[in-house]
């Protein structure tokens, strides 16, 4: 038998080991992508504050700090590794965000890059914790996809997701997206284990553990009650009541433990620094007594809640977003429909849908094994509940908020070499056109996976003309622009940025133009002349968060003389 016939024949005779050894490639292959992206870019909008509140909960036990927002483990994820590495400076005294006179936010910047240990060392051992938490979600990927259909399944399923260009862009990034995306699935993975007859105390205990450490990574993670209660009426159907209710209520009461665990038992802790919360910034909503009385009676951590309250009221406010020349401070119900469809490589896509229809005419149609299909509902069902719920809030400003439901979609995409099609030899050469197109589409995007679209609007060179901010243009290409102003002999440009950072800290010497945060140096925009090097990043060029949206309109009209990184546009005149 010839090599070219013996590789066909490995792979559909393969068991769990071999199937293991593969996928080991693949992740191998994965940390070598993730932590070469995460060397080559420059600090997001959100990782200084994710850094300095994870390290000041790590080191002093502050929850207080930034709670808004996020909970204390997904930002504990990323400040893990420099408060195990490093003895940073610290300075307890930084007032919270939201309080009198907040410092927070631009300590957080002086923290990352004026500290005992040089910026760039400081954020990559952060977004080296994030592509650990990756790892963790290859692995039970491809145990869900292996138990659900094999080995050929699940080496596909790591497949995808390895080089899945948003997985990793989040991967490389030291934010809560990728850890929610983990934690989620993983408590899915637990929960589906648990309604089976098999599911026992184990199974109840490490589902606490993953859906406390989802619940306190990011409160989207609240959308697993939807997951629970259908676990326990399956459990109930397949067990009884007895067991059922005893093993659910051990899992609740320990998930509720450990979320006091992670916050130390405390009900909020002090420091030199604290500030209380300040709970009136919410106004008087139909919430307001349940959050009273929670609080009054100090059933959760105060900072926990605090978060809740925050997101809940920021998700119907809505945020200023930009959609395909369109603006609104209200989002769009369409908004992440369409940022899936333009977002993610074709081939997943067309496989995607390709499972769901085999398994759902399995299911109903009884074309199959109607079992195997009733367990990819466990797969299917919350992906579409996690998107349709995040598609009716109104905060719309990057594809990173529905990051939860791609590692469903990938195990689903596991069960195409198992499905029984007509035509093997047809289906096997879409398979490997399939295949082949997702990894070459994987490969010319590095290692600007933030910035990726897909061949229906033409590739990441349109993308600017669809969405912006994270999903485009998060303030990571400075990297770039420092190494265009060397190659091109460029002392100093004059550049609109989008980011949280000063670009001094990357070595550019820069005049100011209207920008969303950037420090102001030298003239101001009335002064500056149309002649020399401009650098704009693309959601300044949109406008998204200027008073005048059409400042930019005339660049918007010339041909930029080079794209860096998909989003700063460079222009010379």
């Amino acid at each position: 038998m010839t090599l070219k016939e013996r590789i066909p024949v490995f792979f559909q005779n393969m068991n769990f080991i071999q199937a293991g050894v593969c996928a080991l490639f693949m992740v191998a292959l994965f940390c070598v992508l993730a932590s070469t992206i995460a060397k080559d870019k420059s600090n997001t909008w959100d990782e200084s504050a994710h850094i300095l509140a994870g390290y000041a909960y790590i080191t002093e036990g502050m929850d207080y700090l930034s709670p808004l927002n996020h909970p204390v483990t997904g930002r504990s994820v990323s400040a893990a590794l420099p408060a195990l590495l490093y003895d940073l400076d610290f300075d307890n005294t930084v007032k919270p965000e939201g309080a009198p006179d907040s410092n927070f936010f631009q300590y957080s910047l002086k923290f990352l890059f004026e500290n005992s240990v040089p910026g760039t060392r400081i954020l990559f051992s952060a977004r080296a914790g994030n592509i650990a938490v990756g790892v963790l979600l290859l692995f039970f990927v491809f145990l869900w996809s292996y138990r659900l259909w094999g080995a050929q399944g699940a080496l596909l399923s790591v497949f995808f997701t390895a080089l899945s260009p948003n997985i990793l862009a989040h991967s490389s990034l030291a934010t809560t997206d990728l850890p929610i995306t983990a934690f989620f699935f993983i408590s899915t993975y637990f929960l589906y284990l648990l309604s089976t007859e098999k599911g026992g105390l184990v199974t109840a205990l490490l589902a606490a553990l993953f859906i406390s450490l989802a619940l306190t990574t990011k409160h989207s993670a609240l959308f697993l009650a939807p997951v629970l209660i259908l676990s326990f009426i399956i459990k109930y159907k397949n067990n009884g009541m007895k067991k059922s209710a005893s093993l659910f209520a051990l899992l609740l009461i320990s998930t509720y433990l450990l979320i006091w665990a992670f916050y130390g038992f405390r009900f909020h802790s002090g420091g030199a620094g604290y500030t209380g919360l300040n709970w009136a910034r919410f106004g008087s909503s139909p919430l307001t007594p349940v959050y009273d009385f929670i609080r009054s009676y100090k059933l959760l951590p105060e900072s926990y809640l605090f978060g809740i309250a925050g997101v809940l009221s920021g998700a119907s406010s809505g945020r200023a977003a930009f959609l395909m020349g369109e603006y609104s401070g209200n989002g769009w119900w369409r908004y992440f429909t369409i940022a899936f469809l333009i977002k993610t490589p074709i081939p997943t896509i067309l496989f995607f849908i390709t499972s769901v229809l085999y398994l759902l005419r399995e299911k109903f149609l009884r074309l199959g094994d109607s079992r195997r299909a009733s367990k990819a509902l466990w797969l299917f069902l919350p992906a579409l509940m996690f998107f349709i719920l995040l598609s009716s809030q109104n905060v719309n400003i990057g594809l990173r908020h529905i990051l939860p439901i791609y590692p469903f979609i990938f195990v689903l995409i596991g069960s195409v070499p198992s499905l029984k099609i007509d035509s093997k030899r047809v289906a096997k050469r879409i398979l490997v056109v399939g295949l082949v197109w997702y990894a070459v589409s994987a490969a010319s995007i590095f290692p600007n996976q933030l910035a990726y679209f897909n061949e229906f609007i033409g590739g990441p060179d349109n993308g600017y003309k669809y969405l912006v901010d994270s999903n485009l243009d998060w303030g990571q290409d400075l990297p770039a622009l420092k190494d265009f102003m060397e190659e091109n002999s460029i002392d100093k440009i004059k550049l609109s940025y989008f980011g949280f950072s000063d670009p001094r800290y990357y070595g550019i010497d820069y005049e100011y133009l209207p920008s969303y945060y950037m420090p102001r140096t030298g003239k101001t925009d009335k002064d500056i002349e149309l002649k020399g090097w401009f650098a704009i990043s693309a959601t300044m060029l949109q406008g998204v968060y200027l008073q005048r949206r059409n400042l930019y309109q005339f660049f918007k009209t010339q041909k930029p003389v080079a794209v860096l990184g998909h989003s700063i546009f460079i222009y010379r005149f």
